[in-house]
């Protein structure tokens, strides 16, 4: 009886052990996501200003370039409706 005492007390530390370091293991990943997710969106503002400057210096492209997307798009999608 006491040999199981003794087993039970043990298995209980190790899988507190096992939740603790879980639990660290979750907190840094969160903070990992958390630090990749603000680089990813200063990119992506940095980028899309910089399509606004080029925009606004190149009208003529920036609207050709939207009617290609346009055209793109609506096909792409009339091809999936029509199926």
């Amino acid at each position: 009886m006491a040999d199981l005492k003794a087993k039970e007390k043990e298995l209980k530390e190790a899988l507190q052990k096992e939740k603790e370091e879980l639990k660290n293991t979750y907190e840094d990943i969160r903070k990992r996501l958390r630090s990749e997710s603000d680089r990813l969106q200063d990119d992506f503002q940095k980028e899309y200003e910089q399509a606004k400057k080029y925009v606004k210096q190149h009208p003529e492209t920036g609207v050709g370039i939207a009617l290609a997307g346009g055209l793109l798009i609506g096909f792409a999608l009339a091809k999936l409706l029509n199926r």
